[in-house]
Parts: structure tokens; sequence; C-alpha cells
């Protein structure tokens, strides 16, 4: 895209010590955060993907490692620190560029809850996209329940009906948390073929469910549920 970059946000690092000051600034092109009810302006980090230099990319790695808070803004949005709190995961990749000498370095993290998102016993899904595809898809494979493509858009509605479907903060993507268990989602679906708004294929078969490409849920509007934040 011609001048992506201007639509990118920034994550910014600052610490403070006796002798020095560290003060890093990343160009920040995805970010999935959940506000903190107290104190304001804050969020837990669920994905951050950064790109910079290798000694601020090693900074940022090392401070996450560490717990440490940062600051993220994106256009029109003000500041909001963020924090991706214990046993947070990073990954840290290059990408040669034809006018640079060096390559530029690529960091991807994420928290403990996202990265460990199959787990079945949660309560709480967290998701990339909030399309009712990929949110059916998703929680289809993760906890395992029956049923075809076509019942996304009932299950979507279903969820946002008892409130169990939450915007979270999205930059370069729209996040969503699923609260919910197994259990409740079978018990919907029960309801939902008892009542005949469900139906099953009239023919025996296997069922293809879509082959979501990563692009595809990433390729969004840069900010999602920031900007009607205070």
């Amino acid at each position: 895209m011609k001048n992506a970059h201007l639509r990118f946000g920034w994550l910014t690092y600052v610490k403070l010590t006796e002798k020095t000051t560290t003060n890093i600034k990343l160009r920040l092109d995805r970010f999935i955060g959940e506000v903190l009810p107290d104190p304001p302006r804050q969020a837990k980090a669920h994905l951050i993907s950064v790109f910079g230099s290798d000694t601020q990319v090693s900074a940022v790695a090392a401070a996450i490692s560490l717990g440490e808070k940062f600051m993220v803004e994106a256009p029109g949005v003000a500041p909001i620190r963020i924090c991706l709190e214990r046993n947070a995961e990073s990954y840290k990749g290059a990408l040669a560029l034809s006018a640079r000498k060096k390559p530029l370095r690529h960091l991807v993290a994420a928290s403990e809850e996202f990265g460990s998102a199959t787990a079945t016993q949660s309560a709480r899904t967290i998701l990339a996209s909030s399309s009712p595809e990929f949110v059916w898809t998703s929680l289809a494979h993760i906890h395992g329940l029956p049923g075809i493509p076509e019942w996304s858009e009932w299950v979507h509605q279903k969820l946002s009906m008892h409130q169990s479907i939450v915007p979270l903060l999205g930059i370069g993507c729209e996040p969503a948390l699923i609260k919910g268990e197994k259990e409740q989602f079978l018990a919907w679906l029960s309801e939902g073929i008892g009542c005949g708004a469900l139906r099953f294929p009239e023919s025996c078969g296997p069922i293809q469910w879509p082959k979501l490409q990563l692009s595809q849920i990433l390729q969004l509007p840069l900010v999602s549920n920031l900007r009607s934040r205070p």
C-alpha cells in the first residue's frame, strides 16, 4: 500500500535510571489491547507488532521479558499506556529492503492468554477479527463444536444478544473478546436446532470450512475501536 507507513502507529519505551535515560520509538503496525477500567488510559496488551533497528528491537524485547510498560499511539489517537504482563512471548525476524544496507528488524509479541488461545478450558477467547465467519470458525475449531459455516451469522447474533462478544482495541485489525464456555455454546446450538433456526445439510459428507488467510484478517482499517475512546 502506498504511504502505508503514514498510517502506522507508534510504540514508545522510556526507561529512566540514575545515570542514563533510554527512549525508544518504533513503528507499530498491529496492536490488540484490552482497556482496563482503572486506572484510565491504560490497557492490557495481547499483541504488538513493531519495526526498527536491531538495537531498538532487542531493547524492546528485553523490556517485554521484564514486564515493562510502553506507550502506544496511532493517527488521531491519544497515547495509552500498555503492558503485556507476565509470560509474554516474543518473536524476532528480519526484512531485507533494497533502500537499506542493513535489514529492518521485526518484533511480534503476544500475551500468555493470546498465545494460548486454543485452551478450551478458558471462558475467554481473544480473536484478531470480529467478523461472523472468523468468530464462528474459530469457536468451532477451538471448542470442537458441531456445525457448518452457514451458521456464522446466527452464532454472531447470539453472541451479541448475550453481550458475549466485546470489541477490543485494535490497530491494523478488528479484534474481539468472546466470553463463554463450550457448554454454553452447545446449549445455544441445541436451541437453534430445536426451533428450526439452524439446519444440518440434507446430504451426508465432509464439512468444508473456509480457509481464511492471515492477510484477510489484517487487511482492515488501521485503527479500530480506539477513536471512540475518551
